[in-house]
C-alpha cells in the first residue's frame, strides 16, 4: 500500500511559484518587528534567565514561530506554541479522508512512519518533542508531518485536470539596476490549509546556521526557507523530465535541503551538498544568496547547476533546461499539460519587460500575473502561497490568497538569540 500512495504523489506536483496580490487582513510588519502573542516556557518569577525559550508572533494572519535551544527544545516550543492549529490540522487531515477513495489512516502511518525513520537524530527530536508538547503524540505528529504528500496525493485528479505545478524568478543586476537580487516563487498545491501557514525560525545551539521555513503546521523541513547566512531556496516538482520511482531507500528531499541551509554559507558552499546528495525523486530547486541565483536540476541519478538564462535573470518551472542533460527542449506549441513550457516563456518575458526595474513590489506584481495574461500565477484556488525574498535584506514577504495579503518578515530580526 506505501508503494502505491507513493506512485500516485509522484504524478502530482510538489511545487513552487508566482501569485498575484488579493484580498486577505493584516499589513506589513513595522520596522520594529512584530509584537509577541505567546512564549514558551514562560519566564518563572525572579528567574534569572530562561534557557531556550520559543516565541509566537503573527504577521497579519501568518504564524512567525521563532524557536531556539536544542533541537527537542525548539520541537517543545513548536507543539506549545501552536497546540491548537497542529490538532485542528490533524483533525481535518484524518476527516477529509472519509471522503478519499482507496486512503485510510493506516496508509497514512505507514508513510509517516517511514519517512521519520530516515530523518536524521536531531531533526527527529523536534518531532518528539512537538508530540509531547502538542498533545498529539508521536504517531500523528509523523502524520502531521508529511500532510503535504497526502494533500497532494489526494488531489492528484484534480492539481491534473487544473494543470497545476510551481514556478520560481529571480533579478539581479542589470535587472535591478544593481539593486538588491529579487526572488519570487509560487507554491501550487491547491486550496489547502491556508490556516495553517507558518513560517518557522530555527536557532539551534549547536553551532548551525540559524533557519526559516515556510510551510503548513507540523512540517519539519523545507520546501521554502532562508537561512541566517543569506542563502535563500525553493522546491519545484522535476518529474517531467525523470519519471524513476520514488526511491522509498533515501530520505526525503525537503528534510536534505533543511540540512543544506543549516550549513551553507552561499550558493558554492550549497553546490557541494547537491554534488554528494541523491533524491527521492526529481527536483527543482532554485537558489540565491545575496550576489546571484542559479537552479539545481536534481534528478535521482545525479544534479545539474544551471546557471542564469541571463546575466541577472534566472526562471525555472517544472522541466530541465539545462543542455548537458541532452533532453529535447519541449515545445511550447506542442502538449504542455502543466503549462510548464508556457510559464517559463511567460516569466522570461516578464522578464525583459520589467529589466531595470525589479524590487520586490515589481517582483510581486510580476509573479502575480496570471497564466492567461502571459504570467504564472494559477487561479482560482491552485496557487497555495507566494514568496518574495530579498537575502540581502533577510526578508521575506508572504502572500496566501484569499487568506492573506502580503506581508512584510525581516527574519534578522529573529536570527540567533533573542532578547
Amino acid at each position: 500500500m506505501l508503494k502505491r500512495l507513493l506512485l500516485l504523489i509522484v504524478t502530482v506536483t510538489l511545487c513552487i511559484g508566482l501569485c498575484s496580490c488579493g484580498s486577505g487582513d493584516g499589513g506589513t510588519a513595522n520596522d520594529g518587528g512584530l509584537e509577541p502573542v505567546a512564549s514558551y516556557p514562560e519566564k518563572p518569577e525572579a528567574a534569572a534567565d530562561v534557557p531556550a525559550e520559543g516565541r509566537l508572533y503573527k504577521a497579519g494572519k501568518i504564524n512567525v514561530l521563532v524557536l531556539q535551544g536544542t533541537y527537542e527544545q525548539m520541537g517543545q516550543q513548536y507543539g506549545a506554541l501552536l497546540q491548537q492549529e497542529l490538532n485542528d490540522n490533524y483533525r481535518g487531515i484524518v476527516e477529509g479522508l472519509q471522503d478519499i477513495e482507496g486512503f485510510s489512516l493506516e496508509d497514512l502511518q505507514e508513510l509517516g512512519d517511514s519517512v521519520y525513520e530516515k530523518y536524521p537524530q536531531k531533526y527527529k527530536e523536534i518531532i518528539n518533542g512537538l508530540a509531547e508538547t502538542s498533545g498529539l503524540g508521536l504517531e500523528k505528529a509523523k502524520i502531521l508531518n508529511m500532510q503535504e504528500m497526502y494533500v497532494s496525493a489526494a488531489l492528484v485528479n484534480w492539481a491534473q485536470a487544473q494543470g497545476g505545478q510551481c514556478s520560481g524568478m529571480a533579478a539581479w543586476g542589470p535587472y535591478t539596476s544593481d539593486g538588491p537580487l529579487v526572488f519570487g516563487r509560487n507554491y501550487d498545491l491547491g486550496f489547502y490549509g491556508a490556516q495553517y501557514a507558518t513560517m518557522t525560525v530555527y536557532n539551534p545551539i549547536d553551532g548551525s546556521i540559524p533557519t526559516a521555513s515556510f510551510t503548513f503546521a507540523g512540517c519539519i523541513y523545507v520546501t521554502s526557507g532562508m537561512n541566517g547566512a543569506g542563502v535563500f531556496l525553493e522546491l519545484n516538482n522535476g518529474s517531467t523530465s525523470d519519471s524513476s520511482d520514488f526511491t522509498d531507500t533515501r530520505p526525503w528531499a525537503p528534510m536534505d535541503l533543511f540540512s543544506f541551509l543549516e550549513g551553507a554559507t552561499d550558493l558554492e558552499q550549497l553546490s557541494y551538498f547537491f554534488a554528494t546528495t541523491r533524491p527521492d525523486l526529481a527536483y527543482i530547486v532554485n537558489a540565491a544568496d545575496e550576489d546571484s541565483a542559479c537552479s539545481f536540476e536534481w534528478a535521482t541519478s545525479g544534479v545539474k547547476m544551471r546557471l542564469p538564462d541571463s546575466e541577472g535573470l534566472l526562471v525555472a518551472t517544472n522541466h530541465f533546461v539545462d543542455p548537458s542533460w541532452g533532453i529535447p527542449p519541449p515545445d511550447v506549441t506542442g502538449p504542455d499539460v502543466d503549462f510548464s513550457v508556457q510559464r517559463r516563456v511567460n516569466l522570461l518575458a516578464l522578464g525583459e519587460e520589467n529589466r531595470g526595474s525589479f524590487d520586490p513590489e515589481v517582483m510581486m506584481k510580476v509573479i502575480s500575473t496570471p497564466l492567461e495574461d502571459g504570467g504564472a500565477f494559477r487561479a482560482p484556488n491552485l496557487t497555495s502561497y507566494e514568496l518574495v525574498a530579498v537575502p540581502a535584506e533577510l526578508t521575506i514577504w508572504v502572500r496566501v490568497p484569499e487568506y492573506q495579503d502580503w506581508v512584510e518578515i525581516d527574519l534578522g530580526l529573529y536570527f540567533s538569540t533573542q532578547e
